[in-house]
């Protein structure tokens, strides 16, 4: 059984409408409000995006705090020097930002790992 849904979530207003009643989208890790149905806001929605940094973003809202679940193909780690300044780009498999504390059930929590091991699953059968 899939859990997660790559189904785009149909919006619940403009986006213009959107970003002047929620001001905190400003691509900040954790800080995003679900422009979408509350139906679509149960689920776990996910995004495949594919290239040279692989990875399947997950959202979800739980108790009103909105998670987001970042699952990676590979860890990487990249270190490059510009103009005398030093830039690391990095992550490790699996990312989590939320904007707040996340109270979940032990029925939430058990989802949550099968959804990583879904995403894992996933981004091991492309190549």
């Amino acid at each position: 059984m899939n859990i997660i849904d790559f189904d785009k979530p149909k919006k619940v207003r403009s986006t213009d409408d959107h970003n002047q009643m929620y001001s905190s989208d400003s691509g900040v890790a954790g800080t995003y409000v679900p422009n979408m149905s509350e139906a679509d806001a149960k689920k776990w929605k996910g995004k495949h995006i594919k290239g040279t940094d692989e990875r399947i973003e997950i959202r979800r809202t739980i108790g009103g705090t909105q998670l987001l679940v970042v699952v990676y193909k590979d860890v990487k780690f990249t270190h490059w020097k510009v103009n005398q300044a030093e830039w690391y780009k990095n992550h490790n498999n699996v990312r989590m930002s939320m904007n707040g504390k996340l109270d979940m059930t032990f029925y939430d929590y058990d989802q949550l790992t099968k959804v990583i091991d879904e995403a894992k699953q996933i981004l091991n059968q492309t190549k």
